[in-house]
């Protein structure tokens, strides 16, 4: 035991004085919310340009209403004092005596040319309430993707049409919307009577972040940290064995128990980048006085406890894997062969997360989080997501994975014996299986 924990200390010093851990560290949460800051940056550096529109008014009774919109939004809600924080949408009528597409094709030429962003034509009819004739408005633009103004001018002539169309009817407006008005369903969680004192604690409305989002995102976290060791457990052994260190290395300590160091040493180094990456985000939620406390109790011990044990499964149970296909493999090229249907096994739980958040009682859900190889996932997410998991299933999850653990590790120890000094030919999957076999 003392050298499988001086070989696991001396690979987590290495680790973690290395530059490389230090970057990782630094950069692996900017991949991964590399998109929630790219949007933050271009919500930042906002195009003040004036967008410069036409609108061709059929029912000669929307330009007024468009002009003063708009000349309102430039003056209120894109100024901040002198300063612009957003493009100026200026509007201007046709003027011009062209009509049907000969209209079309000289407003859309001078699209084609810049002067404008696109231009609307609105239809005759729009304000009928029978449904007879054009009532349809269109949008013309070589820039279909910017939608802030086709969006506002649909919002703004609807509220129009809407409002014309009730006072032609004879109805009062607001309180047709007072009586179809909808109520909103709010979720709660189950009203509690104390047996003793009979004292009954009202319900407590549910949280969406509590109750999904965190369990989500720790449960990518476990996959994320198992990613970054178990893949580099097996490129780090198996470069000792191209470079011969391996031969030094076993002669003055067994196999299993340079083996079980590595592992060690990957626990160790994956726990570090949780402590840093949690503690990190539990330090920005508790300096935040909005968050609900809903989502303080679901970053509590009793998560975090289940975090660190199923990470701890998930690593020693794929750390195995890799690191006896790294043993047994003997060039690179090789190994990214052999580690192909390890990482098909580590990877299918995270197609599942969906229907498990969705769904964690369903009978997949529970089939899935007792298959061991993904229970640290998924039965992870279970144990979190109210409400909970019956105590037998978690049982007996922790059992079968338990036991598949040591099976993994046991076996990789026979692979990692046997191929640690083999040269040559890279063995088969069912040289391999042999391997685990034998005695």
């Amino acid at each position: 035991m003392s050298k499988t924990l001086t070989v696991a200390r001396s690979e987590y010093l290495k680790a973690v004085r290395s530059k490389a851990f230090v970057v990782g560290v630094l950069l692996t949460p900017l991949l991964f919310g590399g998109g929630l800051i790219a949007m933050m940056i271009a919500k930042q550096a906002v195009d003040t340009a004036e967008r410069r529109f036409v609108v061709v008014d059929r029912s000669e009774r929307l330009w007024p209403l468009i002009e003063a919109g708009a000349e309102q939004r430039n003056r209120v809600e894109v100024r901040r004092g002198d300063e612009l924080i957003g493009p100026p949408w200026i509007a201007e009528p046709y003027s011009g005596t062209a009509a049907g597409q000969e209209l079309e094709v000289e407003l859309s030429t001078r699209v084609e040319k810049g002067e404008l962003l696109g231009f609307v034509v609105l239809g005759a009819d729009l304000f009928a309430i029978s449904p007879e004739g054009d009532q349809s408005f269109t949008w013309h633009t070589n820039t279909p993707t910017y939608q802030d103004l086709p969006n506002w001018i649909e919002r703004l002539v609807n509220t129009e049409v809407e409002r014309s169309r009730f006072e032609q009817a004879g109805l009062d407006q607001r309180q047709v919307e007072m009586l179809s008005r909808h109520s909103s369903l709010r979720t709660l969680g189950l009203t509690k009577q104390d047996v003793h004192t009979g004292v009954v604690t009202a319900a407590e409305e549910e949280n969406e972040i509590a109750n999904l989002l965190v369990p989500a995102v720790l449960g990518l976290m476990i996959f994320m940290l198992v990613m970054m060791s178990a893949p580099a457990l097996m490129n780090n052994v198996l470069e000792e064995k191209m470079q011969k260190i391996a031969e030094v290395l076993v002669s003055s300590v067994p196999p299993f128990e340079l083996l079980m160091g590595k592992l060690l040493s990957a626990v160790g180094i994956s726990l570090t980048l949780g402590v840093i990456y949690v503690g990190a985000g539990m330090l920005f939620v508790n300096r935040m006085d909005e968050v609900p406390p809903q989502v303080l109790a679901a970053l509590g011990p009793g998560p975090l406890a289940w975090f660190v044990l199923f990470l701890m499964l998930a690593l020693l149970i794929f750390g195995s894997m890799f690191s006896g296909l790294g043993a047994a493999c003997s060039e690179l090229q090789d190994a990214q062969t052999m580690m192909m249907p390890a990482m098909l096994l580590f990877m299918l739980p995270v197609f599942f997360i969906g229907p498990v958040l969705e769904d964690p009682g369903s009978t997949l859900s529970t089939a899935l989080s007792l298959f061991p190889p993904f229970t640290p996932l998924i039965m992870f997410l279970r144990v979190t997501i109210p409400p909970g998991v019956p105590w037998w299933q978690l049982a007996l999850a922790l059992v079968l994975t338990t036991g598949f653990t040591v099976a993994c590790v046991l076996g990789a120890g026979k692979i990692f014996r046997l191929g640690i000094l083999a040269q040559g030919q890279t063995p088969t999957y069912r040289q391999l299986i042999g391997w685990l076999t034998s005695r």
